[in-house]
């Protein structure tokens, strides 16, 4: 039986980290969907710690993976490079948003990996994983390596519709072991309930998924791990989805998360990204969740109120007034709202900047704005 680790390397929250989602997918997906399982998940790494001691444990493996985000990025690839350093025989496979799509340049700089993954990578992993024997992984949709000198990209395959076949690695008892060994530790969740996000607002690159089409995760799983997270005390659950109340069902599972909250006293927070448009049933939502006890005040996204700006970023699709609405609403009802402003958006200026700021307390937004830098990632 071959080893294989991986990294997920996550920040701390107050002593609180995030379940490594990402690989406990692939992990899940690889034990229901591999043909030969073949390899055996020895450690999973989601908290930073010195790197010379994660280096030693991760030595003796045939396979390491790293998912890797701009938080976890310089000290992935540092770990990547002192292990191969040590075992020149050992396979690193670099998966996640900060893989470049064109990775010819970033495979040059960091001559350490041998594979890297483009956007999902439960299949492409399986496949490669089954394939490694007979390097047949070398035709696997989706990767790019260097074959001698020469570099390769093979084309991607489309994304997963049927997410039925993603088994959840809640469920399964993928991070069982993990919680029980690190004990002194409290858990934040990543929750899916769908992929993909109709809009295309150029200043963001949700999963890879913009201007796609929303896949859902059926329901009876969705229901059955909310009951997992609640039954282990999970306290904080980020909802990983760009538009929650787009979907009639998502007033459901709010209604399910509040009911398992009374049952259980768990969780504390579910946190959503509020859709951007169905102002209705995203008020009736974001007022159930705050009068459920799983918000303390309601997010409305503005970014920029500028209309010339709004064209720029491809979010002039997006009404505000429905915005300007839901902030009076919330006032009258006594609920919390923030807004958050992106600084530097294309086309934005400082006198623009502070129109923003004026629109957004005329509108009644009185309890707080939050600024954030645009960043080239």
């Amino acid at each position: 039986m071959h080893k294989i680790s991986a990294l997920q390397i996550n920040n701390s929250f107050s002593g609180f980290y995030y379940l490594p989602y990402s690989i406990g997918l692939l992990n899940s997906y690889y034990m229901v969907h591999s043909k030969l399982k073949n390899f055996r998940m020895i450690d999973m790494f989601y908290k930073r710690g010195d790197i010379n001691d994660i280096v030693q444990r991760l030595l003796f493996n045939d396979v390491v993976l790293f998912s890797t985000y701009v938080w976890n990025i310089n000290v992935s690839l540092e770990i990547a490079k002192r292990l191969k350093k040590i075992n020149k025989e050992i396979i690193i496979i670099f998966g996640g948003p900060s893989v470049p799509d064109k990775a010819n340049f970033f495979l040059k700089q960091n001559k350490f990996i041998d594979i890297v993954c483009h956007q999902e990578g439960e299949r492409k992993l399986t496949n490669i994983l089954d394939g490694l024997n007979n390097n047949e992984w070398k035709n696997t949709p989706g990767i790019s390596f260097f074959d001698g000198e020469k570099f390769i990209f093979n084309n991607d395959v489309p994304r997963i519709k049927d997410l039925s076949i993603l088994p959840s690695p809640y469920l399964r008892g993928i991070f069982n072991n993990l919680m029980e060994e690190n004990k002194n530790d409290k858990w934040l969740a990543s929750w899916e309930t769908n992929r993909g996000c109709p809009f295309s607002c150029t200043y963001c690159d949700w999963g890879s998924a913009t201007n796609s089409k929303v896949s859902k995760i059926e329901m009876v799983k969705l229901y059955d791990e909310l009951e997992w997270f609640a039954k282990r005390k999970i306290e904080f659950i980020f909802v990983c989805y760009a538009n929650f109340g787009m979907l009639p069902r998502d007033y459901d599972i709010s209604k399910r998360a509040i009911e398992l909250k009374k049952n259980y006293g768990f969780p504390h927070v579910l946190s959503v990204q509020a859709t951007k448009n169905a102002r209705e049933r995203s008020y009736k939502i974001q007022k159930l969740l705050y009068e459920g006890g799983l918000h303390k005040s309601v997010n409305i996204a503005m970014q920029t109120t500028d209309p010339h700006t709004l064209v720029n970023i491809k979010r002039d699709n997006i009404s505000l007034s429905d915005y300007n609405e839901l902030q009076r609403r919330f006032i009258k009802d006594g609920i919390p709202t923030y807004s958050d402003l992106i600084i530097g958006l294309p086309g934005d200026n400082f006198s623009k900047f502070k129109d923003n700021i004026d629109h957004l307390f005329d509108c009644g937004q009185h309890y707080r704005v939050q600024f954030n830098n645009l960043s080239i990632l």
